[in-house]
């Protein structure tokens, strides 16, 4: 028997053999900032009292105040090994599972910090510490921060004003690039061709393939602005707010869920994902698109939806994870007011802020009372909302709706608390019947139970209670609890008879009694608390099942008894769904409420609020230093100010209001042309997000621990033209993709790659389009698109979750659903959880932000692809189009090949589908009879073979 070609070999056989060197620069950059973030504070914090130069410390032998001395180990030898958290003595020890090697001594880490140093150790132990002099005084002196040697870090000097070289080209940003070239001997590819041209400007722009209409168009226009045209058609298309707010919302660390343990939805995040597409779509300029996030509440409004939207694009302070159970407030608030100082420092200045909490930054001119300058004005600024779920926090939203909205929400609310009260109240009712009669028959069940095994199964139990006339799922729950309490000695007796096959009218006589004696007992019972949290009440369940079993143990026999009918997780308990056990009418009657309740509760709007900040009750004009970030060791105080290092010609305002949190003039700070670092990151980031690569590679961290550009001149370049050209993204996109150095191929010319591959391996000089893998949204958007099945509706709420509702049932399981056939960046993002597609093509953890995505290449990726549903009904609905073709299966192919990848097929493409087709048919007439069925088969295993391949989710 034949078999059909594998999908994998046909895959292989259409690839286009593109290769990829991922770049390593921001995921070197992003390991160090989780060192300074998460792990230098830690060990200064937990360890270095008993293990550093500086206490004059290292017990067991052991110092881990730098690298070199980790490394090195202690009496036990190296406490890290680099990769591997299980073999790694320090992992070991802070875990706490080996009594004879516990630290810190004093106490267990938080969980938080005990995954922290795993995660650390798991992604190699990056870290920059040198080894640290033992006298005091000497080289471990502490450093002393100097602002105006700072100063001269390339990053922190004012933007030049560098002159275009003299280079012959009609594109300033091609003489910046082929001088760096002239000067290593090299030069630019030649052009792309126009098929490979338009591909790469539509899933650049909208992060969608063009169509075939949209091709044809470009190929027949011979006009010299045809591309110009494409451009701005692109720039006009609503989908390109969709393609390019998705690059903001990952520096935004945007997210539909809080994350961390008390995973809550982040129901009305969706308004500011909204807000930024819109923002986009109309090119809003940059400096207001960053003070409107920094202190768009603060802004003067023209009318209410400007003011409501000034407000939502303030939800980018606030979309962060918080520790929402922390019962320390004001620790909880310090841990917000530092997220946000990280946040800000990473977006628009490029600087990784989050460390100087504890301790001056440790390579950049950043000490901490600069920290503790911005801590006053986010301290100034209210976060939380005053109201609590329990003993949760919550974040501050802000009303973006009308009195008549509130009311109509309301109003259904009140309506879906009384359906609740109706169905808990009718099953309550249905449930107290039952153990009423099962009360009744106690001592029946007991007797019944003799003659069954210790683990017995429903269909066994069946007889036996039918012949007692008990019912049989109260009667499998009574034998198996028996079986579970043996050293109970109420029921002391029955064991007796169940192992001798004693005499049952004695066991009979002696229950009869007891739970006669028992029913007169009156028992106490405490009042129990009301849960704050779901860890919270599933913690007071449990005390309370383990109080009831204790009861059962305690006081006289009769008590005992008592405590065992009262229980009802006890011998008489009912089933987990009681419902099963109702009459007919009730179980009716009990359902249609049920459907009433769940048809109530699933049209149920949110409230028309917004995720927000807004100004503090109290706004402080000073903060205290807080002692290694502790807010319970509080040292100088420092008056709101901003970063000095970066100061420069952006001048700070001389005072603060006074009734202010200072907000504002932090957003005019950074958003002035003169500021160093704002319009050199954002040029940065638009270059990087159309070229895959930055003129600093180190998107999020122009510090001295990132990389130098590669074209400085040409950086300050453009960060003076984004400026002094109203701040418009929009044009930016239209100077860099009207070069020469955006429009040429990916491949160089052959006489010239020896050369530049020497010269310049990795294409920091852009001798050559750097070649992309599509991103997780584009590979999902792009198989519904070719399939004809992508819903482009715009905005609105996808998460199926009502605000702050729990992510996580009661079974821990998230029933997010991901089914939608809408774009992927209106698929909710949960943290803790993200869409398996979304993990395996490198979604950056939404819970932190990120410049620009890592691209990696694993196998599972391909599996994942060809296995999943999303992938076989995308192609299955490719195939239904190739066929509405024609007949011809030649031109079929041809239109495949069209959609696909926007190209005409070559002879090579067309002999080997047709050999695929024909092998494929012949190894499925075994199990397909029909042709039309067998025929619609074969040609979706092309279609999929079409999409699985390189040339597919590549992108030259």
């Amino acid at each position: 028997m034949k078999k059909a070609p594998s999908t994998i070999a046909l895959i292989i056989a259409l690839q286009a053999g593109i290769a990829q060197a991922a770049p390593s620069a921001n995921a070197d950059a992003a390991k160090m900032a989780f060192f300074e973030k998460s792990i230098r504070p830690l060990l200064i914090n937990r360890c270095y009292e008993c293990h550093s130069a500086e206490s004059g410390k290292s017990k067991g032998g052991l110092q881990l105040d730098s690298r070199d001395a980790m490394l090195k180990g202690g009496d036990n030898g190296p406490v890290v090994i680099a990769g591997n958290p299980d073999k790694s003595l320090i992992i070991e020890s802070v875990r706490y599972h080996n009594h004879d090697m516990q630290m810190p001594p004093k106490g267990a880490l938080p969980a938080a910090e005990v995954k922290a140093l795993e995660e650390w150790v798991k992604m190699g132990a990056p870290d920059p510490r040198e080894a640290v002099a033992a006298a005091k005084g000497g080289a471990g002196a502490p450093r002393v921060i100097d602002i105006a040697e700072g100063s001269k870090h390339w990053a922190f000097r004012p933007i030049a004003k560098p002159k275009v070289p003299a280079v012959q080209a009609a594109n300033p940003i091609d003489s910046f690039v082929l001088e760096k070239l002239a000067e290593k001997g090299l030069a630019l590819a030649p052009a792309a061709d126009k098929r490979t041209l338009i591909r790469r400007a539509t899933f650049d722009l909208t992060g969608l393939p063009p169509t075939t209409a949209e091709v044809d168009a470009f190929l027949a226009d011979s006009s010299p602005d045809a591309f110009a045209k494409v451009v701005d058609r692109l720039l006009r298309s609503p989908q390109y707010g969709e393609k390019w707010g998705r690059h903001w919302l990952d520096v935004a660390r945007y997210s539909d869920s809080n994350g961390l343990d008390e995973n809550i939805a982040l129901g009305t995040a969706w308004r500011y994902r909204d807000y930024v597409v819109q923002a986009l779509n109309k090119d809003k300029p940059f400096d207001q698109f960053l003070t409107e996030q920094l202190a768009g509440d603060l802004l003067e409004a023209k009318d209410v939806p400007s003011r409501h939207e000034n407000m939502t694009a303030t939800a980018f302070l606030n979309l962060g994870a918080k520790v929402l159970a922390e019962p320390d407030k004001e620790k909880l608030t310090m841990d917000v007011v530092d997220e946000q100082i990280d946040v800000m420092g990473r977006a628009f200045m490029g600087l990784t802020l989050g460390c100087v909490r504890c301790h001056d930054h440790k390579f950049d001119p950043i000490p901490t009372t600069d920290y503790y300058a911005l801590a006053a004005i986010f301290k100034s600024t209210q976060s939380f909302s005053v109201d609590r779920i329990g003993a949760l926090s919550t974040a501050y939203e802000a009303p973006v709706g009308s009195f008549d909205d509130f009311a109509a929400v309301k109003s259904s609310e009140r309506v879906l608390k009384e359906q609740r009260s109706i169905v808990a109240k009718a099953e309550g009712e249905a449930n107290a019947a039952l153990r009423k009669e099962a009360r009744e028959h106690a001592v029946d069940y007991l007797v019944a139970a003799l003659e069954l095994p210790a683990t017995p199964t429903l269909s066994g139990v069946e007889p036996v209670a039918k012949k007692h006339g008990l019912r049989a799922h109260i009667l499998l729950n009574c034998r198996v609890y028996l079986a579970a309490n043996e050293g109970l000695p109420v029921f002391e007796l029955w064991h007796e008879t169940a192992r001798s096959r004693g005499d049952v009218s004695k066991l009979r006589g002696h229950f009869t009694t007891l739970f006669a004696e028992a029913e007169k007992v009156v028992l106490t019972k405490k009042p129990v608390a009301k849960a704050a949290s779901k860890a919270e009440a599933k913690a007071k369940n449990k005390a309370k099942k383990e109080a009831e079993k204790a009861a059962e143990m305690q006081g006289t026999l009769a008590e005992q008894a008592r405590a065992a009918l009262d229980n009802n997780a006890g011998f008489l308990a009912l089933p987990p769904e009681p419902m099963v056990l109702y009459t007919k009418e009730v179980a009716e009657k009990v359902r249609s409420l049920k459907d009433t309740m769940m048809t109530t509760e699933s049209n149920l709007p949110d409230l028309p609020t917004t995720l927000a900040v807004a100004e503090a009750p109290k706004v402080l004009k000073e903060l205290p230093v807080h002692i290694r970030g502790s807010h319970l060791a509080l040292g100088k105080p420092v008056p709101r100010g901003f970063i000095q290092v970066v100061q420069g010609p952006a001048k700070p305002p001389k005072a603060f209001p006074a009734a202010q949190s200072g907000r504002l003039e932090l957003a005019r700070w950074l958003a002035s042309p003169e500021h160093p670092l704002t319009s050199r990151v954002m040029a940065n980031r638009i270059w990087s997000w159309h070229f895959n690569q930055g003129l600093v590679s180190t998107t999020d961290n122009f510090g001295l621990l990132g990389q130098a550009p590669s074209h400085p001149e040409l950086l300050d370049w453009l960060a003076r033209w984004f400026t002094t050209n109203g701040w418009s993204v929009k044009d930016m996109h239209r100077l860099i993709m009207s070069s020469r150095t955006y429009q040429q191929a990916s491949v160089a010319t052959a006489e010239g790659l020896d050369k530049a591959f020497n010269q310049d391996p990795e294409n920091h000089l852009l001798w050559r389009f750097p070649v992309r893998r599509l991103e997780a949204e584009e590979i999902r958007d792009s198989l519904l698109h070719v399939g004809g099945s992508l819903d482009t509706s715009i905005g609105g709420k996808t998460i199926p979750r009502r605000n702050r509702e729990f992510v996580f049932n009661h079974t821990s399981k998230d029933l997010t659903t991901y089914g939608s056939t809408r774009r992927t960046l209106y698929l909710p993002i949960i943290r803790n959880n993200l869409y398996d597609l979304l993990q395996q093509f490198d979604h950056p953890d939404p819970a932190t932000s990120t410049g620009l995505r890592n691209s990696s290449v694993v196998s599972p990726q391909a599996l994942l692809l060809m296995n999943s549903e999303l992938a076989k009904g995308a192609a299955a609905a490719f195939a239904r189009r190739v066929g509405q073709a024609g007949i011809d299966a030649t031109e079929r192919m041809r239109a495949a090949y069209r959609m696909a990848y926007a190209r005409e097929a070559t002879e090579e493409d067309l002999r080997r589908a047709r050999n695929f087709l024909t092998a494929t048919d012949a190894a499925l007439n075994s199990t397909q009879q029909d042709a039309g069925k067998r025929e619609q088969q074969t040609w979706t295993l092309l279609c999929q073979a079409l999409m699985m391949s390189n040339e597919f989710i590549y992108l030259r």
